[in-house]
């Protein structure tokens, strides 16, 4: 999950480093969107690091494999896009209450905290293709239970924060099976361009997603929710033509317990000096912008906004993680990875305090538009350096150990976040949301683990 890849914003996330909206993730603080969490790298260099995936397999543009799998994940998780930002919104403008719409929050970034863990070793276990089938036709259902609420004007706040987080959990399991698979799909000499591609992806669906939530819930309350269900029913018709066997490369472990695979799992990361500074950094980053999409939304709602020009927000986020993503590359032939998290994180210090000053929503989009392409530019040097870097039998609990320590606790970030809102307004919360970035800027720069990039004791 990116950072920012929280509730209420990115896709996460997506999800997504900073990334409020890109949840291709993810999510994630959300995002917002959340924008989803990047994967926590491994050591490079080691024997088990290199090993290679599959060979053989036809250039990036005419693999038809990696083609299905880049689609149906696509539209599934443009689904979860708009769930991230429907969610809290419909909560939001229904109750009219910022602490309603942090439940429903936490309700949508809960599985992060309870999900991620037991879901990454079930994705090193099963065929990750059946996996992703199944979370589609489950969200469908999820999500079509909602809209028929929401339709017959029975609005249930339970209901929403159950619906909420079934959506999320499901979404937790989809990107970790797909973001394993990519390795059974493509050439290694191909998987930097993949993971390229896939956060492009997920800032596309950041910034159509979104903002199509925002217009479909002003059209009308139950619309996103019927469209969710839709994409789902979509994704699951592209993902069938997948014939492709994408379990990891050592098979299963049907023999071994659930709890030696998810141990296994967090020593491996504990192990990686490095990779336990980047887990820090982003459970740090993931709150941040979980609690700055929710802000976000309030400031908006607040100043007589519309779900519509919450949109404009998010389209703006969007543009800045892709055009973040398409950057990346050429930072990353030029700079370590720490550099990059210092440019990052500069840009957010110099970027957040606006938030706390401007009310229009055009102002908001151009400032959550910078820091959106900072994250962009961090999600895809970390999602490389991760995949590339674990072993693919261990691809699914070393990502959901990760993001289970990254973002796990964003669910407290929007819970706590709606109340904090309603106690001391937007502007003191922003605020401390810029105080919590500079600290942040200050350890990445100063951090001799960081700068040295030494990744075992």
């Amino acid at each position: 999950m990116s950072p920012a890849a929280g509730t209420a914003g990115t896709a996460g996330t997506a999800g997504t480093a900073g990334n409020p909206d890109a949840q291709d993730t993810p999510d994630a603080p959300g995002t917002p969107d959340a924008p989803d969490a990047p994967g926590t790298p491994g050591t490079p260099g080691t024997a088990e690091a290199r090993q290679a995936p599959p060979s053989g397999h036809p250039p990036l543009h005419r693999n038809r494999d990696f083609t299905r799998l880049w689609l149906s994940a696509g539209i599934s998780r443009f689904g979860s896009c708009i769930a991230m930002v429907a969610f809290p919104l419909l909560a939001l403008y229904h109750t009219g209450s910022a602490a309603h719409a942090g439940l429903v929050g936490f309700a949508a970034a809960l599985p992060n905290l309870v999900v991620q863990l037991p879901a990454g070793a079930f994705v090193d276990r099963w065929d990750r293709r059946p996996v992703m089938l199944w979370c589609d036709v489950i969200g469908l259902l999820t999500v079509a239970s909602v809209a028929v609420a929401v339709a017959r004007d029975e609005v249930w706040l339970p209901h929403l924060m159950l619906a909420a987080f079934v959506e999320m959990s499901l979404a937790t399991f989809y990107d970790l099976a797909e973001r394993a698979a990519v390795r059974s799909v493509v050439s290694a000499e191909q998987l930097p361009t993949a993971m390229s591609r896939n956060e492009a992806r997920g800032s596309a669906i950041g910034l159509l997603g979104q903002p199509a939530s925002g217009l479909l819930l002003s059209a009308a309350h139950w619309l996103p929710f019927g469209f969710m269900a839709a994409a789902n029913l979509l994704a699951l018709g592209m993902l069938v033509r997948l014939r492709r066997d994408l379990r990891a490369v050592v098979g299963e472990r049907s023999g071994r317990r659930l709890y030696t695979d998810i141990r296994d799992g967090v020593s491996w990361l504990w192990r990686r000096r490095f990779a336990r500074f980047l887990v820090g950094f982003f459970a740090g980053s993931n709150l941040i912008f979980t609690v700055l999409s929710l802000t976000v939304m309030v400031i908006i709602q607040r100043n007589g906004g519309s779900p519509a020009d919450f949109g404009i927000v998010a389209a703006a986020r969007g543009i800045g993680g892709i055009a973040g993503s398409l950057v990346e590359p050429h930072l990353s032939r030029r700079y370590r990875l720490h550099t990059v998290l210092v440019i990052v994180t500069t840009l957010w210090v110099v970027l957040m305090p606006f938030v706390a000053l401007l009310h229009r929503p055009v102002a908001l989009a151009l400032v959550l538009g910078g820091l959106s392409f900072a994250s962009g530019i961090l999600n895809v040097a970390a999602w490389v350096f991760q995949v590339q870097n674990t072993p693919d039998e261990m691809q699914g609990r070393v990502n959901g150990t990760a993001r289970f320590l990254g973002a796990g606790f964003n669910s407290l970030g929007a819970l706590g976040c709606g109340y904090l809102l309603d106690a001391i307004g937007t502007t003191r919360t922003s605020m401390l949301l810029w105080a919590a970035v500079a600290a942040l800027a200050a350890v990445v720069a100063f951090s001799r683990t960081a700068r040295t990039e030494k990744d075992v004791d």
